[in-house]
């Protein structure tokens, strides 16, 4: 009987340190191991786009939130024009996010965010291009699957370009439902993401 209660008091015990180590240790490994260069270097080759990014940082709730927080993210075209600027993002998702190719964006929160929507003499948007250029190989991914929830942003700016116009648009808070991001990201034509 002894040896029994023994068995299940390491088993618990196992349990119970791979449990602290998920929440309290992997964080700290995935934070300081992340490499922004080669980060910036993969999105630029996956994308075409000029990225900078000053910090992430990765948190694991006790219900298994994987909370992924950048700072100061900044996306270009190629050409160097300006696309997307936020000064904080903090994106709760879930573990299939670090292991496997599945995000669940359980919530996106932005803040100080300028995007450019840009018209290109042709009468295409210049972000038209982005999802069928998108190479998830890149990352060491086949195929990547997006599951959209809701974004909430604090402080947007979105300019209005075309070739003979131009219009700004500010707002203190916008909010975007699961249902609004899921037709945005469906109107375009991903060549390794699949919108769920």
């Amino acid at each position: 009987m002894t040896n029994h209660k023994n068995t299940i008091l390491i088993v618990i015990s196992a349990i119970l340190l791979t449990y602290a180590f998920f929440i309290g240790i992997l964080p700290v490994i995935l934070t300081k191991s992340f490499d922004i260069t080669k980060f910036e270097e993969k999105f630029y080759d996956a994308t075409s786009l000029v990225t900078t990014l000053d910090e992430v940082d990765y948190n694991i709730k006790p219900n298994f939130d994987v909370i992924i927080k950048l700072r100061n993210l900044s996306l270009k075209y190629i050409d160097n024009q300006p696309m997307f600027d936020a000064s904080s993002i903090e994106l709760t998702t879930t573990p299939a996010a670090i292991f496997g190719n599945t995000f669940k964006v359980k919530n996106l929160y932005l803040k100080n965010v300028k995007y450019e929507d840009q018209i290109l003499p042709e009468g295409e948007n210049k972000l038209a291009f982005l999802p069928g250029a998108f190479d998830s190989t890149k990352f060491g991914k086949k195929n990547i699957v997006i599951v959209p929830g809701p974004i909430k942003i604090k402080n947007l700016k979105i300019k209005y370009i075309t070739p003979t116009t131009y219009d700004e648009k500010n707002f203190i808070d916008k909010e975007y439902s699961n249902a609004e991001v899921k037709e945005f990201l469906s109107n375009y034509s991903f060549s390794h993401i699949k919108i769920r």
